[in-house]
């Protein structure tokens, strides 16, 4: 998993170079954010499309999340069914989209 992310990193910086320290300070760290950003887009559409939480476009272009208060049944049903560790499916299914 680390062998992946600093190879992602030097294909997006062929140019890079550090010791071991900055590696893991810099190219690690910011391969986690991206990573992570991808899953939480995804896991934010996932929720959207599911009509689970609702998001607002606003005056400065960016989105803003919030809780669609008429599903909290379906959010407690989910919430309670859901095992450790499980992502939300499209369907709960387990598929791992968010």
């Amino acid at each position: 998993m680390i062998a992946l992310k600093i190879l992602r990193y030097l294909d997006e910086n062929p140019n890079a170079g550090d010791t071991a320290d900055g590696i893991l300070q810099w190219w690690l760290f910011e391969r986690t954010i991206v990573e992570e950003q991808e899953a939480l887009d995804r896991a934010l559409d996932c929720l959207v499309d599911r009509n689970l939480i609702v998001a607002v476009q606003t005056l400065d272009a960016r989105r803003h999340y919030h809780l669609n208060a008429q599903q909290t049944e379906e959010i407690r049903r989910l919430i309670s069914e859901a095992k450790p560790g499980e992502a939300l499916g499209r369907n709960n299914s387990g598929s791992n989209n968010g």
